[in-house]
This record gives structure tokens, C-alpha cells and sequence, in this order.
């Protein structure tokens, strides 16, 4: 019985300690490992009104890249955008291209020049634009919250909020939560993640189809 105490105690322990050791400078120091980043998305956009709460729910395809993000819309219309740091490109179903420029959307625009921070290790940048609050949640959890210091932007987005988990060799981002106005929110969930080391010929093409 005291062996297993013991071995219980130092497992407590060691998560404490090991908790205690994670920053989100370290959480993107491994993302960064990953340059590219693959996999399956839902996305569920909360909306307040006074009739109540509403919520629309899509799911599809991403690549968060140092490019930017590409969101592949399967269901329940087909759709692609593609958010660079100063563009976005919307691709209707039907193939129709729309081109903004990031002052016509800066929610989403900032959304991914974060991202795009975050991905590339530049910390520097992220403290520079936000006041991030840093924690972890239980066993190899971590949550950032990142609120714009920019009154502009901070107009239409309170904050984002970024989860994952952290291994001592690698770190995946999980969700993002995008806070705007009376109490609207956009939520990302992230899974059946990859990290390929290039893009395909035709997943480039998105990302230069400006």
C-alpha cells in the first residue's frame, strides 16, 4: 500500500512540476516544429439576439500553414476561404472567387496573422498585438487568451482563445475561440490532425489564387 501511494505521490508531483513548466513561448517553440498543419474542422458560430441563442454549425476541411489558413467548407454548403495576413479569398461553391482586402474582414484577418504568429515562433509579434493570459488545464492541457491591445480591433474581436496539449517533444493547437460583440462567438475544433512537410501543387494553388 505505501509503494502505491508513493508511486501515486510522484506522479502527482511530476504533473505538477510539469505543469508548472509550460509557457506559451514553449507551446510555440514545438507548434512551430510543424510548419504545416492538416486535418478535419467544425466550426460553430454563436449568436445572440433577443430571441434567444442560435447556433450554426458547418464542418470541412483545413491547412493552417505560415501562408495563412484555408478553410474547406464540405457541409452544409460547399465553400472555401482562404485568410492570408492581407487578403481574403472566398470561393462559393459554384466557383465564384471573391478577393477582400483584410480591412473588409479584419476578424478573420487577425485570426490568422495570429495563427501565422503563433506557427512561426514569433512571440516577439504575438506580445506586441495582444496581452496574453497563459494556463494550463489539468494533464498536458494549456489555454491561451489573447486580447488585442488595438482599440480597432478590439472593436469587433474581445479576444481569441487558443487550447491544446503540450508533450515534452511536441504541441498540437486544438480550438480556437473567436470573442466579438454581445456575446457572439466563433469556435474552431480541430482533429484527425497531420503535419506534412510540403503542400500539394493544388493546395498551393489556394494560397496564391489572389
Amino acid at each position: 500500500m505505501k509503494k502505491i501511494i508513493s508511486f501515486i505521490a510522484a506522479l502527482l508531483l511530476a504533473s505538477a512540476a510539469f505543469c508548472q513548466n509550460i509557457t506559451f513561448e514553449k507551446v510555440c517553440n514545438q507548434l512551430a516544429k510543424n510548419s504545416i498543419t492538416k486535418g478535419d474542422f467544425q466550426q460553430i458560430k454563436t449568436m445572440n439576439s433577443a430571441k434567444g441563442k442560435r447556433e450554426l454549425k458547418s464542418n470541412g476541411e483545413f491547412i493552417l500553414c505560415l501562408d495563412g489558413i484555408m478553410w474547406k467548407t464540405l457541409k452544409p454548403f460547399p465553400s472555401t476561404m482562404i485568410v492570408g495576413v492581407d487578403y481574403v479569398v472566398q470561393i462559393a461553391g459554384n466557383g465564384t472567387k471573391t478577393v477582400k482586402d483584410t480591412s473588409e474582414n479584419q476578424t478573420f484577418s487577425n485570426v490568422a496573422a495570429t495563427v501565422v504568429a503563433v506557427f512561426s515562433n514569433d512571440f516577439t509579434q504575438i506580445q506586441k498585438n495582444f496581452s496574453v493570459t497563459f494556463t494550463t488545464e489539468g494533464k498536458n492541457s494549456w489555454k491561451a487568451v489573447l486580447v488585442p491591445k488595438d482599440k480597432t480591433i478590439a472593436s469587433v474581436m474581445s479576444s481569441i482563445t487558443l487550447k491544446g496539449t503540450y508533450g515534452t517533444s511536441s504541441a498540437s493547437l486544438e480550438s480556437i475561440i473567436m470573442s466579438e460583440g454581445s456575446d457572439n462567438s466563433t469556435t474552431y475544433i480541430f482533429t484527425n490532425q497531420n503535419y506534412p512537410k510540403e503542400l500539394t501543387k493544388d493546395e498551393k494553388s489556394y494560397f496564391l489564387s489572389k
